[in-house]
């Protein structure tokens, strides 16, 4: 179900009405939510339900261990019996026999009752598969009862990780080793190892939701917060709807105590929600969407190589693409996080804060710390300070800098060009910090700092373009194109207009926010002034919408 889609504004009108209706019942409220979010994820895909529910379960069952040492019978059953349940309803019964249509003016619903209960072979595997986990958990628990406490916990957060990260590599990187095994063997030994590949669905959001998981697990392994003895609680945290396929990618000690309390809706909020949510639809259906089709009819011929493929000549064009791409990314991930924190902050809950105008960096360290604000953060609190970060020599702290960044760009996508583009801002990193160049604010004079935001942001391109590009090949042409073709063209010009007709509202707004050090700088404005942006917005909402109802780019990672 998309943000940019008349189903989930109908979906979430219902949803908040019924939400603040049961308002002095918060438990019932969490039910609410959780049936919410996951007709919400199984909208794409009944099936991935139970990922959901198995990522839930690994994390209820580990950190009550963790926490207290050792699972209740009570907490078994409701775990186990849970993860088995979604299993039998989300993927071995045959869904495709329950068909709906609406005749007349009211919905009908037909059942073939026998192949519903029939289901599939494979959904019965994966039965038995969960079936047979749940006994090898069992065993692993009574066999590591007898180990030193510090030792048991750390198996049992060994055991929590491995599974989380090798469902997360079998869904999204099997793919991508198997035909790049499949390429290396083929050049070896000039022969096809034959089709290893299982061509694999990516489930929608699965890298959020196990990063979210596994940040939890670790935080009660390292007695920053309580494990939840609540399932529900824990669930409804896990899958909550507003970020749950595209982040803020939250944290356990953040975002679950709002699950165990009441909930207030506070009218003052009422006015930052909304805008929130009209302007990250601005950001989306406006700039994006609409800086999509510039972007794409660029790229597009060279997504697929085969062959010899000229340079263009107009360099200049090609440059337009790779600027409108910076801008369509920001807009369509940062507006996607407005969304998500308005549509929560209208159910009274506060998420993090995932963009902080990162095109004002002025260094790469500067650029993390407001870009992806959920993810950097992770890898730094789970990934880098673990590895040692910038505690040992010099060296180390730049391997623990390149392995970070790296595995940050594998985290986005199966693909080369990713752990290239990882890569790439881990060499800046360490190049920045080799050269002592400060990101505190009035380090340097407004002319340097703005001489260090205009280099920052190239670099940050030249960092999408190998974000963008499919295959090494393209990056190399485009690069070509660029420095040995610097020239302009019709289609150059026509490129341009477009970038700054989508872009210069946006651009305007976000130097207001950075002048005023606020990203809400409505509340300090004149009624008439924000009378006549929330009429810009809107209108242009009406009239300059791209069609169609693309997917967020992050849907993919």
């Amino acid at each position: 179900m998309l943000f940019n889609s008349i189903t989930f504004a109908i979906f979430f009108i219902v949803v908040f009405g019924l939400y603040w209706l049961l308002r002095q019942h918060y438990r019932k409220q969490n039910c609410l939510l959780l049936i919410a979010s996951y007709i919400f994820y199984g909208w794409w895909d009944v099936r991935f339900l139970f990922l959901i529910v198995l990522a839930t379960v690994v994390d209820y069952c580990s950190s009550i261990t963790l926490d207290k040492g050792k699972l209740s019978l009570g907490q078994k059953f409701k775990g186990f019996s849970a993860l088995l349940g979604s299993c039998l309803v989300f993927v071995t019964l045959d869904w495709n026999a329950v068909h709906f249509t609406i005749k007349g003016h009211l919905p009908s619903i037909s059942i073939n009752w026998q192949q519903l209960c029939e289901g599939s072979s494979f959904g019965w595997h994966i039965f038995g598969v969960a079936a047979a986990g749940i006994v090898a958990y069992n065993i692993v628990h009574v066999l590591t009862k007898r180990l030193r406490p510090e030792v048991f916990r750390k198996v049992h957060l060994f055991v929590s990780i491995i599974l989380n990260l090798g469902i997360l590599g079998f869904f999204k990187y099997f793919n991508f080793f198997a035909e790049s095994f499949a390429e290396v063997y083929k050049a070896l030994f000039h022969a096809s190892p034959g089709d290893i590949t299982l061509h694999i669905i990516l489930p929608v959001g699965i890298s959020f939701f196990t990063f979210q998981t596994m940040s939890h697990t670790i935080d009660v392994f390292r007695k920053k917060i309580p494990a939840t003895e609540s399932l529900l609680e824990l669930a409804v945290y896990v899958s909550f709807f507003p970020q749950l396929v595209a982040g803020p990618i939250e944290r356990g000690e953040h975002l679950l105590p709002q699950f165990q309390k009441p909930r207030t809706w506070h009218k003052d909020e009422w006015r930052h929600s909304v805008w929130l949510i009209f302007w990250g639809l601005f950001k989306k259906l406006v700039v994006a969407d609409n800086l999509a089709v510039l972007v794409n009819s660029t790229f597009a011929p060279f997504d697929h190589l085969s062959g010899m493929v000229s340079v263009p000549d107009d360099g200049l064009r090609i440059l337009i693409a790779i600027y409108a791409f910076s801008f369509q990314i920001y807009c369509d991930f940062s507006g996607y996080t407005d969304i998500a924190r308005g549509v929560a902050k209208l159910l009274g809950f506060d998420i993090m804060l995932n963009f902080n105008l990162p095109y004002f960096a002025t260094t790469p360290s500067d650029f993390w710390r407001r870009w992806h604000i959920s993810l950097s953060s992770w890898l730094r609190d789970y990934l880098y300070i673990p590895l040692g970060g910038n505690r040992g020599k010099g060296w180390f702290t730049y391997r623990n800098l390149m392995i970070t960044m790296v595995l940050g760009g594998l985290w986005h996508g199966a693909a080369w060009t990713f752990v290239l583009w990882g890569g790439f801002h881990g060499i800046i990193l360490s190049i920045y910090r080799l050269l002592g160049v400060r990101s505190e604010k009035n380090s340097y004079s407004w002319w340097q700092s703005m001489l260090l935001g205009l280099i920052m942001f190239h670099l940050v391109c030249l960092g999408w373009l190998l974000f963008r590009a499919q295959n090494l090949a393209t990056i190399q042409i485009f690069l070509q194109s660029i420095i040995l073709h610097p020239y302009s063209s019709p289609a150059a010009m026509e490129a341009l207009k477009t970038l700054l007709f989508y872009t210069w509202f946006l651009i305007l707004f976000q130097i207001v926010q950075y002048k005023t050090g606020s990203l809400d700088p409505l509340a300090r404005m004149h009624w008439f002034v924000r009378l006549n942006i929330w009429i810009f917005v809107i209108m242009s909402l009406m009239s300059l919408a791209a069609r169609g109802g693309q997917e967020f780019i992050y849907f993919a990672f």
